[in-house]
């Protein structure tokens, strides 16, 4: 891998990284459809015009009616499931739990897309699995009300990214991934927008001076929002697609690995979110398991 590619990956992995950051600062004032609409809404405006300028528009009209199950597995729900949870966990360990996304792959490949789960790949889902039991057993980063529930609704969240990847290989693979990516974000916004604003803000209860409408949300969330779908989605989207023309998407999605590190850095350095020893003992253990869940064994070679 060249210096310029690793960079590019080291960039992202902190952008996306950052992610989980902006969700705890921005979800408790907005709420997680708030959250979720404004995200896909400036990821589509950021994209599309990039889309048109490719002459795929009727492409993404073509595929209207499967741009809305994309819509609901991408981005509407783990969207809004990852920003629920944000409310109850620490942004590291949401970080973690994201990592486990390829290891859902594998299973979802295998139980839908009948996918061969080769011995080496079954060892790593019950890893991955292991790691995220050991990590439930932390208490020092459960101990918001709701924790384990917001813990099940984050790997809810990325069980719907692993349905996607294989939904889009079965009904968008004609599209490129800047296409489908773009096309995706803008049917989101179309589903999302007009019940977030007709809704409003959904802050945490409880919570002091909680705004009763879009213009009395507090400036640091407006400031997380727009970091949020500028940086973590818009930007974030047009550097994985550089990479995975460059280095292709099995190197560029080793990105997964090093989301974790920047999540639990940024929530230590900016949240003051202690980071333990079996959080980064479990961190390892699911990392493991996602790699060997996703190995591929080498032609003639068995794993």
């Amino acid at each position: 891998m060249k210096a310029r590619d690793l960079f590019d990956l080291l960039i992202l992995a902190a952008v996306w990284g950052a992610s989980f950051l902006f969700l705890r600062i921005a979800t408790p004032a907005v709420g997680p459809l708030g959250v979720a609409a404004v995200r896909v809404a400036g990821g589509a405006l950021m994209l599309m015009p990039l889309v048109a300028l490719g002459g795929e528009g009727a492409a993404l009209r073509r595929h209207a009616p499967q741009l809305v199950g994309a819509a609901l597995l991408s981005s509407i729900l783990p969207f809004m499931g990852l920003s629920q949870a944000s409310r109850s966990l620490p942004a590291g360990l949401l970080s973690i739990l994201n990592a486990t996304t390829p290891m859902w792959g594998a299973l979802v490949g295998w139980l839908w897309a009948r996918e061969k789960l080769a011995p080496v790949r079954a060892l790593g889902l019950a890893l991955g699995f292991a790691g995220v039991a050991l990590l439930a057993a932390d208490s020092s980063q459960l101990q918001a009300p709701g924790a384990l529930g917001a813990v099940a609704l984050a790997l809810g969240s990325t069980l719907m990214y692993a349905f996607a990847v294989h939904y889009n290989k079965r009904y968008l693979a004609d599209l490129s991934p800047l296409a489908n990516s773009a096309g995706t974000l803008a049917m989101a916004s179309a589903l999302l927008l007009g019940p977030a604003l007709w809704i409003g803000p959904q802050p945490t209860v409880g919570l002091s001076e909680a705004a009763q409408g879009w213009l009395d949300i507090p400036g640091t969330a407006w400031q997380a929002l727009l970091a949020l779908t500028v940086l973590c989605t818009g930007l974030a989207y047009l550097i994985f697609y550089r990479l995975i023309e460059r280095i292709g998407p099995s190197r560029a999605l080793t990105v997964t690995f090093l989301i974790p590190v920047f999540g639990m850095l940024w929530g230590a350095l900016f949240l003051d979110e202690n980071v333990t020893m079996l959080m980064l003992l479990s961190t390892a253990i699911v990392l493991l398991g996602t790699w060997l869940s996703n190995h591929t064994p080498a032609p003639g070679k068995s794993a």
